[in-house]
């Protein structure tokens, strides 16, 4: 394992796209939470920005919906780039002929997302622990980890958007190509899919049960309670529990992985 995580490693850090993305999500998680300091409380506000975005326990759910959206661009983007970067500097190929097999080429690939996830996850918990305890006046240790299980689902998340970058660069090969797939299917086609299409003929909470939206559900934004005029009007919610977005996240995890797999292993190099 630890010999095909370095043999990956040693691949992507010569890429400037890999170092750019890497540094961007390194200084844009904290930084995306700071905008909050810039909101100027008033007294009719229904909420002070400057607790809630910055205190334990809350301090989890927005640094964590944050990271959702940096996750899907900058890590999703990586993933993407680690499987079409080998076509194109044909670097696939030659791993095959110098002896690593198929099999091995794909846990290279799973170990490395598996990796990045486990570090992101990492870095968004400090961030979170640093965050809070210098905005929290006084710290519980009941309440730094009230919302401790953001962590598991965090992980889950970006494994997520990684596993589905992977697909997409397994199936298009061409870094441009692949990247408007990657972003046309998120940002166009599994909206209309879910409200042109499924919540207009079967409107039920089976709508949120898709890939990305899933992996969104797993941190989502914070102001769930917006949503109550949703739910009345359609007796259902507007976002999945945490342990359903769990539970489908892994199923379509262990989809998008068995199918980058089996592409990889019956396609021409």
């Amino acid at each position: 394992m630890f010999h095909l995580i370095q043999l990956e490693w040693e691949k992507q850090k010569p890429y400037i796209l890999f170092k750019v993305l890497t540094s961007s999500y390194v200084l844009l998680l904290p930084a995306v939470l700071m905008i909050g300091k810039k909101i100027k409380v008033d007294a009719g506000m229904p909420f002070d920005p400057q607790k809630m975005f910055f205190e334990f326990p809350t301090v989890w759910n927005w640094l964590g919906y944050a990271g959702n959206w940096l996750i899907f661009f900058i890590l999703g983007f990586m993933a993407v780039l680690s499987i079409t970067n080998e076509h194109t500097s044909r670097t696939l190929r030659q791993n095959i002929i110098t002896g690593l097999h198929r099999g091995e080429f794909f846990r290279s690939k799973l170990w490395f997302i598996v990796f990045i996830s486990a570090a992101a996850t990492v870095y968004y918990a400090l961030c979170t622990l640093v965050i809070g305890s210098l905005n929290t006046g006084v710290i519980y240790f009941s309440t730094v980890f009230k919302e401790w299980d953001i962590i598991p689902r965090y992980f889950l998340m970006s494994l997520g958007y990684m596993s589905f970058g992977l697909l997409v660069g397994v199936l298009v090969k061409r870094t441009g190509i692949a990247l408007f797939v990657f972003l046309g299917y998120a940002m166009f086609l599994e909206p209309v899919l879910r409200w042109a299409v499924h919540f207009r003929f079967f409107k039920d909470k089976s709508m949120h049960f898709y890939p990305l939206n899933s992996f969104e559900d797993l941190c989502p934004i914070p102001f769930a309670k917006l949503a109550d005029g949703f739910i009345k009007e359609n007796d259902f919610s507007l976002f999945l529990t945490p342990a359903e977005a769990a539970a489908s996240s892994a199923v379509f995890i262990c989809l998008f992985l068995w199918l980058s797999y089996r592409r990889l292993k019956n396609s021409d190099l």
